[in-house]
């Protein structure tokens, strides 16, 4: 039996394609490519991944937008990818508009029934990408992790690069946050940045220690605990050690790379 397959699901319009100040690509030269998309999309087939293409189109097949005119560009698009070795396992458009609460507009997941019942896809692994909170509202929904890209539309995100990075790569990260009636702790630990530790717990030799952890084991690590050194100093050692293993041991993952010696 085959290893299940994680799949990338991409929004279109703002997410693969450029999205034209009307909200349409019902035109030829409309049709613009994000940055970054296909290397992106190239690295991550090549990880194994599968694309689907999940769009919210308003209206397509009515007067305001008839389907010829929204044909042509996209048949370009697909044949654009395509030369690049970039195909889609599905292609999944509604065209209901939002006034008419289809189950089957995102961020609902009524398009994707069929996967979900999917058992040889990985969802574990699978991602949804694109330029609305809609979107990342859409990949809750599922499960699944999503990312936002950066638009003139909708604002702040990332990128393309970032997102195959994050999706091949794997960085082994973890943020843990820890309350207690001692101590409010927050610590963020990248096995894989060797960038300077960022320590301040109130305790100057207590730093000190957890930046030298810090810097020879390799690994980037900030860590800020307020904890009532007023009564002692024993609350804020032992909270800040086990918010600092928690953190480990989910940046750890499956351990690769890890070795032990005694």
């Amino acid at each position: 039996m085959s290893a299940p397959v994680p799949i990338l699901f991409v929004d279109r319009d703002g997410t693969l394609i450029t999205e034209p100040d009307d909200f349409q690509i019902d035109a030829f030269e409309k049709l613009r490519f994000v940055d970054g998309v296909i290397p992106a999309m190239l690295r991550l087939r090549d990880a194994g991944w599968q694309f689907v293409m999940v769009t919210n189109q308003d209206g397509l097949g009515t007067d305001a937008f008839p389907q010829a005119a929204f044909d042509g560009p996209h048949a370009l698009m697909l044949q654009v990818f395509a030369s690049q070795g970039i195909t889609f396992r599905e292609v999944l458009v509604d065209t209901s508009f939002e006034r008419d609460n289809s189950p089957n507009r995102k961020p609902n997941t009524g398009l994707v029934t069929g996967l979900l019942r999917d058992r040889g896809v990985d969802w574990t692994r699978s991602a949804m990408v694109g330029d609305r909170e809609t979107d990342i509202r859409f990949a809750e929904n599922l499960g699944i992790r999503g990312f936002k890209l950066r638009s003139p539309q909708f604002g702040d995100g990332t990128d393309w690069a970032a997102i195959a990075h994050a999706l091949v790569a794997a960085p082994r990260v973890a943020n843990v946050v820890r309350k207690t009636n001692e101590t409010a702790i927050e610590v963020a630990v990248d096995l894989d940045d060797a960038a300077k530790p960022d320590i301040a717990t109130g305790l100057g030799f207590f730093d000190h220690m957890l930046e030298q952890l810090g810097t020879h084991g390799g690994f980037a690590l900030r860590l800020r605990c307020a904890g009532d050194l007023h009564i002692d100093e024993h609350h804020t050692v032992e909270d800040c050690a086990l918010a600092l293993g928690q953190a480990l041991r989910e940046a750890l993952g499956n351990k690769r790379g890890i070795g032990r010696y005694g």
